[in-house]
């Protein structure tokens, strides 16, 4: 399989990760993750977000980029940022902005929310993927993926429920992502920013609506389910995404926290 073919199964797969890596308070929160694939390493993320603990206003930002013999061979780079707040009714964005390069080509995507749902879609140059989404009425009720991160946050820390369904759309990727607590039991991750981590387990069933490359889908290269670990303690009082497990045709892949960033 050719380098370039992983790169939107890897964006995928990270989309659908950090819709469970934000932490939540108001001092802005660093975070740094390696994304594995097997045992090697294939990707950098870092994650800033800020979010009153009261409600109110919150902001998010994603960057990432592929690294080791995949990153030298593939010059992949993507950085997303959100902003919203918090309401009765639970997170509501107000924009949404990505930007993505391989090679020499580049894709900017924002999405703006109004009210009763509505998302407006303005992409450059355009992707049939949105373009379709658009036709199809695919963007109502959506939210970005950064957004369902927050969401999962508050309602898996403040609620203590792994359950729920968010509808979230990327700009050209729409995909439903559903909570279920996870079994009981299970190890903690042991990693070394966080040895003694205590943590709360979660799975979540990916539904891939529409936007995915279809020979992507048919090697089996999305993941339809994946795990994750909340722990408290690391910073502050707010949860983070300790790891992610999720495995597809790719193989198993894994999402460690690093480090928090000063």
């Amino acid at each position: 399989m050719k380098p370039l073919h992983l790169i939107p199964a890897l964006v995928g797969l990270t989309a659908i990760a950090f819709a469970t890596a934000a932490a939540a308070q108001a001092v802005p929160v660093k975070l740094q993750y390696t994304g594995y694939l097997v045992d090697s390493p294939v990707l950098d993320a870092r994650v800033e977000v800020a979010r009153d603990a009261e409600g109110g206003p919150y902001r998010m930002s994603l960057s990432t980029g592929l690294v080791g013999a995949l990153g030298d061979m593939v010059p992949f780079h993507f950085k997303a940022a959100s902003l919203g707040k918090t309401e009765e009714v639970g997170l509501q964005p107000s924009s949404y902005h990505s930007e993505t390069s391989i090679y020499d080509n580049r894709q900017s995507v924002a999405l703006s929310y109004g009210p009763g749902g509505s998302v407006t879609l303005t992409d450059d140059p355009p992707t049939q993927e949105g373009q379709d989404a658009v036709a199809q009425g695919g963007l109502a009720g959506t939210i970005d993926p950064l957004s369902a991160a927050l969401a999962i946050i508050v309602k898996v820390s403040e609620r203590g429920s792994c359950a729920g369904k968010f509808r979230i759309f990327d700009g050209a990727r729409r995909y439903d992502l559903s909570l279920s607590p996870a079994p009981e039991g299970l190890a903690v991750p042991r990693l070394p920013v966080a040895p003694k981590a205590q943590a709360k387990a979660c799975d979540a069933a990916v539904s891939l609506i529409s936007g995915f490359p279809e020979y992507a889908i048919n090697a089996g290269m999305y993941p339809t389910t994946a795990r994750f670990w909340l722990a408290r303690g690391i910073v502050g009082s707010a949860p983070v995404l300790l790891r992610l497990e999720a495995e597809s045709g790719l193989g198993k892949m894994h999402f460690d926290l690093r480090a928090v960033l000063p």
